[in-house]
């Protein structure tokens, strides 16, 4: 298909600000109009701009960069928008789906990398890292400052979401001689035996009989707040929780309840909701391990989510079949498809 030349805008927040240049993109897409833009609200894009652009890139997954259906309205001319990211919780899809605009999204970059964030999570809440390094550095050198550990080996570790990534880290933890379950109602029958895991009926069943829990859902209607106070009393007394998903799937003063009570003995939390604005109480807590919304980053995974981003726009410009529709059927009967 011989297309024009097309105008394409990438969307990154002031507040993570990725990349200052669009290079990657630029090289890929060569033949048509590349602009990046960093705001902080979407109200600060110009609506002439907005009204010329016929794909977007979205970098930015911060809540304060959302975009509603105010704001997909004023995008006259633009067929697809590509959300760079697994998540695309920041976008309002059902909005997008009736103004005939596809939404894609890349949800197998930077699988390593949160599965390894994940494990690399659960090792050190598991192992005390952060409590042994600070006794150390604080002039210590006794093994017995961390007791009680408890060996991994034959303990549960109940997964939550089990699409790319919940797989990755199945694999990951089995290594580590534990015994996976998994609960995810929308996973296909038969994946537990793919995987030689056990699938869970029911979020309370894992709840209920799981060691470790790892939450990598995606955030959702249906799966924010999906742990909240009823959740964390189903729970063995000394869970270890991780969350390498997003942060509005556990409601944190729930969270903060339960660590204090001793329910949950300790928590490895790549993401906390209002991120980056989280509460200081869980920087106080010597049993949270916080990593920053990092679980994400590797230079590989960078280049691979930029790359995907770029070919997928590309991709759509040429007319071609494209996967990681998140909005099935937007635009299948709309001209501006």
């Amino acid at each position: 298909m011989n297309i024009g030349r097309e105008k394409i805008l990438i969307i990154d927040s002031t507040t993570e600000k990725h990349f200052k240049k669009a290079i990657i993109e630029q090289e890929i897409l060569a033949e048509h109009d590349v602009q990046l833009v960093h705001i902080s609200h979407v109200n600060e894009l110009p609506l002439t701009l907005l009204s010329e652009v016929n794909y977007l890139i979205i970098w930015a997954c911060v809540p304060a960069v959302s975009f509603d259906k105010a704001f997909l309205s004023s995008l006259k001319n633009c067929r697809t928008i590509v959300k760079a990211a697994v998540g695309y919780d920041n976008i309002d899809i059902s909005a997008a789906r009736e103004l005939g605009i596809s939404v894609l999204n890349i949800p197998d970059y930077g699988t390593e990398e949160v599965a390894d964030h994940a494990l690399a999570l659960m090792l050190g809440i598991a192992r005390k890292l952060e409590e042994i390094n600070l006794h150390v550095k604080q002039g210590g050198w006794d093994w017995a400052s961390v007791k009680k550990l408890y060996r991994l080996r034959g303990r549960k570790l109940g997964i939550i979401g089990f699409g790319r990534i919940g797989g990755a880290v199945a694999r990951r933890a089995a290594m580590f001689g534990l015994n996976v379950q998994f609960y995810d109602p929308n996973a296909v029958s038969g994946l537990d035996k793919t995987h030689g895991v056990v699938r869970c009926e029911s979020l309370k069943t894992l709840l209920a009989t799981s060691d470790i829990i790892s939450v990598n859902a995606s955030l959702n209607p249906s799966s924010y707040h999906l742990l909240s106070h009823a959740e964390f009393d189903i729970m063995k007394k000394g869970v270890l929780l991780v969350n390498t998903a997003r942060g509005g799937i556990i409601d944190s003063e729930a969270l903060f309840s339960a660590i204090k009570s001793g329910k949950v003995a300790a928590a490895g939390l790549d993401v906390l909701e209002n991120e980056p604005n989280i509460p200081d109480c869980f920087r106080q807590l010597d049993n949270v391990l916080l990593t920053a919304h990092s679980a994400f980053y590797t230079e590989e995974s960078f280049l691979e989510m930029r790359t995907k981003s770029a070919e997928l726009v590309q991709q759509k410009m040429n007319g071609l079949h494209v996967r990681n529709c998140v909005n099935e059927n937007a635009g299948e009967q709309s001209v501006r498809y």
